[in-house]
Parts: C-alpha cells; structure tokens; sequence
C-alpha cells in the first residue's frame, strides 16, 4: 500500500507556476491555521450521541496580530449560494475582513460564531460599549454522511481552542479540523492547501494560498490532468451521495484591494471545474480571497497585473482540492458508512494508460 502523498510528490501535473516552499496557505507570511477534530463512537447513530466525525478549523489571515483592529481588504464569491455560512453580506458591502475565519459543519455554525464572538470580545474590550460589533465569518459543510450532524459536538470551546492552536505550516491536511467528516467525489475528501509564488516587474515577490474544504461532487465527474478518472474507479455507489458544499479560502500579501479581490475569487471557479465539479444543486460554493498587506499600502496594483494572480488562483484552487482528495485517509462513520480514500496506485495507473493513448 502505497504512502499518502500529494498529486504533485507522485508526478501528476498541477499547472506551470513555483509553488511556495511548504505548498500552503501558510506560505503567505503572517498567516496561521488551527485545528480540533474530533472522532469518536461507531456503529448505529444515535443523534446526539454519534457516532462523532467532525471539528474546526481555524485561519487567521494576520497571525496573532488583532485583526479586529487591523482589517483586511476582501472579495468574496458566491459560486452557488446554497450554503449556510456567516459573514458574506457585510463583505460584499465593505470589502472588509475584521474577525479571523472559521471552517467548521453546517449545524455546528451557531456555536463556532458564539466561539469566535467570545474570542473578540476578549481581546476587545471596548467591542459594544464605545465601537462597532465584528462580522463573523463562519464557513460550512455537510459532514453528515459520517457524522452525528445533529449532535452539534462542535461547542464554542472548541472554536477558542482551534484559534489557540493556529501555527505555521507546513499544515496537517486530509482527515483534520473541519475536513474530518467531509466526502469529496463520493471519496474521502477534507482539508487541502496549495500556495503559488508571484513576481511583479519591479522584482517584488508575493505569494497567494489557497485552502480547500472540499465536500461536494459524484464520482463519476472526478477528473485529473483533465482525465476522467472517476468513471474508472467504479468504487462508490451513486445512491449514497449527499449535496455537499466546498468553501475555498484565499490569502496573500499583495496589496490588492476588495474589487481586484472580488475578481480574483470570481476565477476560483475555473479551479473548480478542473477537478470535474459542476457546483451541484444543493452544494454551496464560496470562495473568499483575503489581502493581509497593510490596509493603505501604496505599492498599488494596476488591473493589468492581475492575470498571473488568475492563474494562481485556478491552479491552486485546484491543486487544494486535489491534496484534500490524495491526502485523506477512509475512514467509516455512523450507520455503517465508510468514505474509502482514493486508490492511489490505480489512479496513477489509469493515467498512465491515458498518457499512453
């Protein structure tokens, strides 16, 4: 059996550009991710009780620093506004970033907001009495093929501890935080992260990550290198797929601002549809990117500079759904359902017998 590794250690192509040294969101200076899983229980579901295949992750775009204070600019994109995130309003209105960003599943939102709440609070006094209230921004999807989706495990705590934990990269992907109980192509899907490097012709180098929380699609549309390795693997049953969501992540340290943002989550999309993705009725598709550079900085972008960026965005947005895919490992949750990982060795047989045709 072979080791997980990512598509790009096995040789599979992800696109032209350098990644950057770790290949995760982590690579964009400042940033730290945290997470809390939790697995536990088998056998019947019992709501309430589990089994229990779950958990949060945590981003913060500008480290320890307090981003209530120090905002950054944004641009989201709704791809299929299906989904039961919060936050999305007050960030097409403002372009503004004032909390740091939550992943968690779709019942447990209330109680990771009222986690990430209690965080700013803490670290902001004066939040309610003499200043305006944060926008919260909690992503979610469906883990409940696995999960005890009712039991609503995630509790506030958890959300403070996933911030607490929040550290550089290079990050644990697959099978963690958020990504525990999420399915992708009918496979084993979850956390994945690819970063790409940018330089501009004055020399300056910066760098865009993209993180995946990938949970959504059949089978029998999951492609790679362009090639229909789905319908090959014939190892998941049509009946058991259940509307999922992807929410896509973005973070660099270009001094973009909110409308080259919104542009750049607009072309998330075309990452998507690289892996197969057709964004299905009743999978809700977000896409938020992020600049953490200084809110004023001057070193002002011109629109003309932003096709490399697209292309940043399209192959890391698909490379991170890729590593959630390849570095997920099966596992079984309640009722007897399993997500079995992605063969790695027949899927680099069948493209191999493609490269050969």
């Amino acid at each position: 059996m072979l080791k997980r590794q990512t598509p790009r250690e096995l040789g599979i192509w992800l696109g032209n550009m350098v990644p950057g040294p770790n290949n995760d969101i982590t690579d964009v200076p400042d940033v730290l991710v945290g997470n809390v899983s939790l697995i536990s229980g088998s056998g019947k579901l019992v709501p309430g009780k589990g089994p229990v295949r779950t958990g949060v992750t945590a981003i913060l775009p500008r480290g320890t620093a307090n981003i209530y204070r120090q905002p950054c600019h944004a641009g989201i994109e709704v791809i299929n506004g299906y989904g039961k995130s919060t936050g999305v309003p007050f960030i097409q209105e403002t372009g503004l970033l004032n909390s740091p960003i939550m992943l968690t599943n779709t019942l447990s939102v209330s109680n990771v907001a009222n986690g990430l709440l209690t965080y700013l609070l803490n670290q902001n006094p004066e939040i309610g009495i003499n200043t305006r209230t944060p926008n919260l921004v909690v992503f979610e999807c469906d883990d409940s093929y696995l999960n005890d989706i009712r039991g609503r495990h995630v509790l506030s705590y958890h959300a403070k501890i996933a911030i607490q934990r929040a550290t550089n990269g290079p990050i644990v992907q697959g099978n963690v935080g958020a990504g525990v109980g999420m399915s992708c192509f009918q496979l084993k899907g979850g956390l994945g992260s690819s970063s790409r490097l940018l330089k501009r012709p004055n020399g300056q180098v910066y760098t865009l990550g993209m993180l995946a929380l990938a949970n959504f699609g059949l089978l029998e549309d999951l492609l790679i290198e362009g090639v229909p390795i789905g319908r090959s693997l014939m190892i998941s049953n049509e009946k058991d797929y259940i509307p999922g969501s992807l929410i896509l992540l973005g973070i660099t340290n270009a001094p973009l601002d909110r409308w080259q943002l919104t542009r750049l989550a607009g072309r998330a999309v075309l990452g998507q549809a690289r892996t197969g993705s057709i964004s299905m009725t009743g999978s809700g598709d977000f896409c938020l990117i992020i600049s953490n550079a200084p809110l004023y900085d001057q070193n002002i972008f011109s629109d003309w500079e932003l096709d490399e960026y697209y292309r940043a965005v399209v192959e890391a947005s698909a490379e991170s759904i890729w590593n959630a895919l390849f570095l997920a490992e099966t596992l079984d949750g309640r009722d007897g359902n399993i997500r079995r990982a992605i063969p790695i060795k027949r899927t680099l047989e069948i493209l191999g017998k493609w490269s050969r045709t």
